[in-house]
């Protein structure tokens, strides 16, 4: 059953146990409309907090990979960090799942109904049957490249020896998803020394996407300077990148004595 509107959040937030939540998004991951909202995911996430043995973090996993919000992963991510509804160690089995090359979840069917329907392909006859509790069923998570870049920005952060690892495991990725995870880690460059982090920015530099070139770039402006980050700009078969200008220097307040 597909909900639209306001009256698809008004039935998640009217649900007040987190293991409930997850049974409701796992039954009908897709089911929920779409919304840009993301204040809603931290709204439920609070409603539901200490209500089950569920971990936190993997409450979050559903709340942040169900379809509705994947318009608004990124600022979505962004709400949950800074809550303060997950600790830190719940926030590194969030972004671990998010680095996986793929995230399936496992459960018995009858975790989220006891009822199910089969239809015949042939005939398109269909018969209500009941699953028996050996038989497991899979949902295969659709992780947005937003959170990807945060998973391997907190990664490389809380542990800057991990970047060559981190690197390897972006290659297993898609494109799209490597070039987000690539981006992830040039969010984190200034936690590296400076052989490394020329070699992740030289990595970024070759990267397909131009978003994340022009991120490259700005490292590569607070290593060498403008001048050199702007010779390379011009060399960039994407009229975009061409264009990148050096960041804004950090307004800082200036104090006065009395």
């Amino acid at each position: 059953m597909l909900r639209i509107g306001e009256g698809a959040f008004e039935e998640l937030a009217a649900i007040g146990d987190a293991e409930e939540l997850c049974r409701r998004l796992l039954a009908s991951p897709w089911g929920w409309g779409r919304s840009t909202r993301h204040a809603e995911v931290v709204e439920l996430l609070a409603k539901v907090q200490d209500t089950s043995e569920l971990p936190m973090s993997f409450v979050a996993l559903m709340l942040c990979t169900c379809r509705r919000w994947d318009r608004a992963t990124g600022r979505l991510i962004a709400a949950i960090q800074d809550s303060g509804l997950l600790d830190r160690a719940a926030l590194d089995e969030l972004a671990h799942s998010f680095l996986s090359h793929e995230q399936v979840i496992a459960y018995p069917p009858a975790w989220v109904s006891t009822g199910w329907l089969e239809v015949d392909l042939d005939d398109g006859h269909a018969r209500t049957c009941t699953v028996d509790k050996e038989t497991l069923a899979h949902h295969r998570l659709s992780i947005e490249p937003p959170l990807r870049r945060w998973a391997a920005q907190r990664a490389l952060r809380s542990t800057p020896a991990r970047l060559e690892e981190l690197l390897r495991a972006a290659e297993l990725f898609e494109p799209r998803d490597r070039a987000a995870f690539i981006h992830g880690l040039l969010d984190a460059a200034d936690v590296l020394d400076e052989p490394r982090r020329r070699d992740l920015i030289d990595r970024g530099l070759n990267t397909a996407h131009g978003s994340v070139r022009r991120t490259a770039l700005d490292r590569l402006c607070a290593l060498d300077g403008p001048e050199e980050a702007r010779r390379r700009a011009l060399s960039d078969a994407n009229a975009t990148v061409r264009k990148w200008r050096a960041p804004a220097p950090e307004l800082r307040p200036v104090l006065f004595e009395a």
